[in-house]
């Protein structure tokens, strides 16, 4: 016998039900109804967006002294106002006016400035894939569903968009160069091992394309990639690890079809991960992947640390007793068939299940 435990789940599925809550930010208006397909760039609902906060010189622009201002204010503190309205205004032989910079209202008058708040854009909530709403509560949430390929990733740049999947290079680990990228790739979504530059990046959003997935980068390029036009997401880390063999066979299969890059941020508490959707028609029924499976035999898993960093196979055997290994840790391990490199012992804390 042995204990239970449950390992990071990642998925990396061929055919499988994929069901995505959409949430506003703050409560507004959904703008789909039940039952209806929408397009990966429909936008589903919309809300107001963050406020922005704006000092206004009134002061200079009155030509008076600060405390002077209030004397001259036509609209009081508070009260609703619409872009290019006067809040205050100075008569005379030359006119002098402070105008609103946008819809908002005033916050306070302090020193002879005025602190504006001005609304923000529009937060539009696009649905990222085709699929159909199957609830909503008609104010905030959305949730649509599709059936499709699904890959998860590990890191992702917040963006989203929808597009042709095409692949850069010819294996799982090959870099993305400039040299790779031409007129051909523009608006596509591009597939590739591994990114250690900047120049293939800043090539690639000259070539507007619409997504990348990548299987590793190097970690010094995170700040400069959370700045691209365009979603970008990682399936494997960092570093020089490529494509993981499920994940490249899925894509390079799939290469030609439309896909949905969804380079969402890790969020523990809904399981929700960067990832990539390729739709695809089903035949028969398919279920809605688990979130939740165990470690044991015949499951196949990915090793997250050690010389085999990467690699995928088959549970041969949880070890009833834990192993040491050679910088001294005992651990609880389990046997792990990976095919052409053999069977290893690795420790279950670096195990995931690739579903």
């Amino acid at each position: 016998m042995y204990n239970i435990y449950l390992p990071p789940l990642t998925h990396v599925s061929p055919l499988t039900v994929i069901r995505r809550e959409l949430t506003l930010p703050r409560p507004g208006t959904v703008l789909v109804r039940l039952t209806q397909k929408v397009q990966g760039r429909d936008v589903v609902a919309e809300c107001e967006g963050d406020p922005v906060y704006v000092f206004l010189d009134a002061a200079r622009g009155l030509g008076v002294e600060p405390d002077q201002v209030s004397r001259y204010m036509i609209k009081e503190r508070d009260i609703w106002v619409e872009e290019g309205d006067i809040l205050a205004q100075r008569e005379g032989l030359s006119r002098r006016s402070v105008r609103s910079p946008g819809n908002g209202r005033i916050v306070t008058l302090s020193g002879g400035r005025i602190l504006f708040e001005q609304t923000g854009e529009q937060f539009r909530l696009r649905a990222g894939f085709p699929g159909t709403v199957v609830e909503t509560d008609g104010i905030q949430g959305v949730i649509l569903e599709t059936v499709g390929a699904l890959i998860q990733g590990t890191w992702g740049n917040h963006g989203q968009d929808f597009g042709v999947m095409r692949m850069v290079g010819e294996g799982p680990d090959d870099r993305m160069t400039t040299s790779r990228l031409d007129i051909n790739l523009r608006g596509a979504i591009l597939v590739a091992g591994v990114c250690d530059g900047e120049e293939p990046l800043r090539q690639a959003a000259e070539l507007t394309i619409r997504g990348l997935i990548l299987g590793s980068m190097e970690a010094s390029l995170i700040p400069f990639v959370r700045t691209l036009s365009y979603p970008v997401v990682v399936t494997d880390g960092f570093g020089n690890r490529g494509i993981n063999a499920p994940a490249f066979d899925l894509l390079s299969g799939n290469i030609g079809r439309e896909a949905a890059v969804l380079a969402y941020s890790i969020d523990p508490y809904s399981f929700r991960r960067p990832e990539v959707v390729i739709p695809l028609p089903a035949a028969s029924q398919v279920n809605i992947p688990e979130e939740i499976i165990l470690l044991e035999p015949g499951v196949r898993v990915r090793i997250l640390r050690s010389k085999h960093t990467g690699e995928a196979g088959m549970v041969r055997e949880i070890l009833p007793d834990a192993v040491s290994y050679p910088s001294g840790i005992r651990a609880s391990s389990a046997l792990v068939d990976l095919g052409d490199s053999g069977t290893v012992t690795v420790p279950l804390a670096n195990l995931e299940v690739l579903q």
